[in-house]
C-alpha cells in the first residue's frame, strides 16, 4: 500500500478543507509543524480514517470537529466531520473516506451518524463502492500492527521508558496475530488446565465426579468447583485491576510529558526567589565596593590632593613657559652684553641708542633664576615624597566591581521581568499537577490491590490443589476414571505440543526482532550498546555493564531502531514479503545529538517503500535533496486553533 492523498475538513484545528498530496516514488513526504502546529492531529487523522481510532493525550477534548467551526452554526444544526484517503495497492486505485455527522445541541455537539466506505477504481475509472471495507483494511493493513505503521516517536519513546512490558505485550499480540501464532494460542487455551472447569481439561477433569457415586465425592466436587470459580472471579478482577493501572500508567506519562515541558507557579516562583536572591547578592556586592571605595578615598585623600597638585603645576609650569617664551637666539649672556654701558653697536652692526638699552632689558624681567624645567623637577621630588602610597589601581578596581555588580544585577531584573511575561504566557498546569498525583495515588492503590489478589489467588490455588488431590484419591479405583485419567493425559500432550511450537516460534521471531533491531542500532546509534530481546518481545538495550539507562537521544534512536527491525522483520515473512506497508512517523528527531539525527535520516528510506514524516525540526540539511519527496508546512494562528496547510518549506 502505498499513499498517494489524504483529504480533511473540520477535524479538529484544520477548520477549512485541506489535502496532502504524497510521493509514491520512494522518496520522503515531509510535513513541517512546530510544536501545538497540529502535528499529532494530522499523524491520528491517518488512524482515525483507517480504524476509527485516536489516540489524543488524556488533557485534550475527545471532540474530534473544529470549536470555531461549531461555535458558527445554529441550534440543532448538522455539521460533518471528514476525512479520507487515497491510495494504491497491488496496481489498483483505492479511496477510503470516513465522516461523523453531529448535531448542535445546547451545551455540546452530539455525533448522530458515522460512515465508512471503500471504493475501488474499475477498469472503466470508475469508483465502485466494494463491500466489507473493515475487513479489506484490516488484510491490507492490520489494527493490531497500526502503532507501528503510524509511529509517535515521543510516545514510543514513552512506553519502551516507562511501561515497556505494555509495549511487548501489543506487539506480541500484534505479531502473533500476523505470523499465525494466535490460532496456537487459542487453542492451548481451549485446552487449558484441570483447575479451570471451563477449558476441555477441566470439563474432563470434573467428568469424574459425575461417574463415580458418593457423598464425598460430590462435596469435593462441590468445593473445586467453588474454587475455581473464586480462582475465575480474582482471574477477572486482577486483568481489570491490571487493565485500569495500565490506564492510569499512560495518563502519567501524557500528564508528565506536558508537565515536562512547561513551568508549574511553584517553578515560577522557585525560579524568581532564586533570581532575586542573586540580584540582591549583586547589589550587596556592589554596595560593599562602594563603601570600600570611600574608605579608600579618605585614606588617600591627601596624596590624592598632592597628586592633583602636582599634575595642575606641571600644567601651569608647561604654560608658563609656552606664554614666555624668548625670541630665538636670546640668552643672558646676549642681553648682558647688550645692556653694558660699554657696548655702543648690537651684534648686526646698528647703533644702540637708549630705547633700544630698555626694550632689552625688558627681557631680564622673563629671566628666571633658574629653569622651569628644574624649577618642576624640585616640585615633584617634594610632591612625591608626600604623595607615597597612593594605589590607583585599587580605586579603579573598587569602580568597576561596582559597575560589574550593578550590571549583573540589572540582567537578573531583565531575566525576572521575561520570567513574570512567560507566566502570564503559560498555561495553568496546576490541574496537570493534580491530575498526575491523583494517577500515582491510584496506581499505588492499586499495586495494594493487585498484591492481595494475588495473595487469594495462591491460597485458593493451595486449597484447590489439596481438594484434587481428595478427589482423585476418592475416584481412583474405578475403570470409567481411568478412561477419563487417559483422555486427560491426551489432551495434556497435545497441550505441550502446542505450547513448545508456540515457544519455538516465539524465539524465533524474538531472535530475528533482536537481530534487526541490532543491525539498525549499531548504524544508528553513535555509542556501542547490545540488544537483546525476549520471547514475550520485551526489549532491553544495555552496555557493557548491563546498564540499561538511557538519554533521552539513545531512546529515541532505539525506538526508531524498533520500527525498523519490527517493518524488516514482516517483509522477511515468505506471505507477507509481497504487501506494503506505509510509514507514517512523527519523531522525535530534536532529542537526537547531529550524528545520531544524521544516521537515523540515513536509515529511515530503508524502513518502508514508503515513508511520510512529520517533524519540528529543519530536516532539509539532513536529508539529500534526492531522497526529498513532496513537502509541506503547517500554518498555525497564535492560539493554535485554527490551523491550515500549504504546500512547501516555508520556514526561513
Amino acid at each position: 500500500m502505498k499513499i498517494s492523498k489524504i483529504e480533511f475538513e473540520n477535524f479538529r484545528n484544520f477548520m477549512e478543507h485541506g489535502e496532502i498530496r504524497c510521493s509514491t516514488d520512494g522518496k520522503v513526504t515531509i510535513i513541517y509543524g512546530k510544536n501545538g502546529d497540529g502535528k499529532t492531529t494530522l499523524h491520528q487523522l491517518f488512524q482515525w480514517i483507517f480504524y476509527g481510532q485516536v489516540h489524543f493525550n488524556k488533557t485534550t477534548t475527545d471532540r474530534l470537529y473544529n470549536l470555531q467551526y461549531e461555535s458558527e452554526r445554529s441550534f440543532g444544526d448538522t455539521f460533518q466531520v471528514m476525512g479520507s484517503i487515497d491510495f494504491e495497492h497491488d496496481g489498483a486505485q483505492y479511496s477510503l473516506r470516513r465522516t461523523y455527522t453531529y448535531r448542535k445541541g445546547l451545551a455540546d455537539s452530539e455525533k448522530i451518524a458515522e460512515d465508512f466506505s471503500l471504493n475501488k477504481m474499475d477498469e472503466d475509472f470508475n469508483w465502485r463502492r466494494m463491500d466489507r471495507p473493515k475487513e479489506i483494511i484490516e488484510k491490507l493493513l492490520p489494527s493490531g500492527l497500526s502503532d507501528y505503521f503510524f509511529f509517535d516517536g515521543e510516545s514510543m519513546i514513552a512506553d519502551l521508558r516507562v511501561k515497556g512490558k505494555d509495549s511487548a505485550g501489543k506487539l506480541r499480540k500484534a505479531l502473533y496475530s500476523m505470523f499465525d501464532l494466535d490460532v496456537l494460542e487459542a487453542a492451548i487455551n481451549h485446552v487449558g488446565e484441570t483447575k479451570l472447569k471451563t477449558t476441555v481439561l477441566g470439563k474432563l477433569y470434573l467428568s469424574k465426579g459425575t461417574i463415580s457415586s458418593g457423598s464425598q465425592i460430590a462435596a469435593i466436587k462441590t468445593n473445586i468447583e467453588g474454587a475455581q470459580t473464586r480462582l475465575e472471579r480474582l482471574g477477572r478482577d486482577l486483568e481489570s485491576a491490571q487493565k485500569r493501572k495500565a490506564e492510569c500508567q499512560s495518563v502519567l506519562v501524557s500528564v508528565s510529558e506536558q508537565i515536562g515541558g512547561f513551568k508549574s507557579k511553584a517553578d515560577y516562583e522557585r525560579q524568581r526567589k532564586a533570581l532575586k536572591a542573586q540580584r540582591d547578592l549583586f547589589l550587596k556586592n556592589a554596595a560593599a565596593a562602594q563603601a570600600h571605595f570611600g574608605d579608600q578615598i579618605s585614606e588617600m585623600f591627601p596624596q590624592l590632593l598632592i597628586s592633583k597638585a602636582v599634575q595642575d603645576a606641571k600644567q601651569k609650569i608647561h604654560l608658563k613657559i609656552e606664554k614666555n617664551r624668548l625670541p630665538s637666539g636670546i640668552s643672558k649672556k646676549l642681553i648682558a652684553y647688550l645692556t653694558d654701558s660699554t657696548t655702543t653697536h648690537c651684534i648686526c652692526g646698528n647703533p644702540l641708542c637708549d630705547a633700544e638699552r630698555q626694550h632689552i632689558s625688558a627681557y631680564l624681567d622673563m629671566m628666571p633664576p633658574r629653569s622651569y624645567t628644574s624649577l618642576y623637577q624640585d616640585f615633584s621630588r617634594t610632591a612625591k615624597m608626600w604623595g607615597r602610597g597612593y594605589d590607583k589601581s585599587g580605586i579603579e578596581d573598587s569602580i568597576m566591581t561596582v559597575l560589574a555588580n550593578n550590571e549583573q544585577a540589572e540582567k537578573c531584573d531583565a531575566q525576572i521581568h521575561e520570567l513574570d511575561e512567560a507566566e502570564k504566557k503559560s498555561p495553568d498546569i496546576e490541574d496537570l499537577i493534580v491530575a498526575r498525583q491523583q494517577a500515582e495515588q491510584e496506581i499505588s492503590e492499586l499495586d495494594a490491590r493487585i498484591g492481595e489478589i494475588g495473595t487469594n489467588q495462591r491460597k485458593l490455588e493451595i486449597y484447590l490443589k489439596k481438594q484434587m488431590q481428595d478427589f482423585d484419591n476418592a475416584t481412583r479405583e474405578n475403570a470409567a476414571t481411568e478412561k477419563v485419567n487417559r483422555k486427560i493425559r491426551i489432551m495434556e500432550e497435545v497441550a505441550a505440543y502446542f505450547r513448545k511450537k508456540l515457544d519455538d516460534e516465539s524465539v524465533s521471531y524474538s531472535h530475528r526482532l533482536e537481530e534487526n533491531i541490532q543491525s539498525l542500532i549499531d548504524n544508528m546509534l553513535t555509542s556501542r550498546r547490545k540488544v537483546t530481546v525476549s520471547p514475550e518481545f520485551a526489549v532491553r538495550v544495555t552496555d557493557s555493564f548491563n546498564d540499561e539507562s538511557k538519554s533521552e537521544g539513545q531512546f529515541a534512536v532505539v525506538s526508531f531502531a524498533y520500527i525498523g527491525g519490527i517493518l524488516k522483520m514482516l517483509r522477511s515473512e515468505e506471505h507477507l514479503a509481497s504487501k506494503e506497508y506505509p510509514l507514517v512517523l512523527d519523531g522525535p528527531f530534536s532529542k537526537l545529538d547531529p550524528d545520531q539525527r544524521q544516521n537515523v535520516v540515513n536509515m529511515i528510506p530503508e524502513f518502508a517503500p514508503q515513508v511520510i514524516l512529520f517533524s519540528k525540526d529543519d530536516l532539509h540539511e539532513v536529508f539529500s535533496a534526492e531522497s526529498i519527496g513532496r513537502v509541506w508546512t503547517i500554518v498555525s494562528n497564535d492560539e493554535k486553533n485554527i490551523a491550515r496547510i500549504e504546500e512547501g518549506h516555508l520556514w526561513n
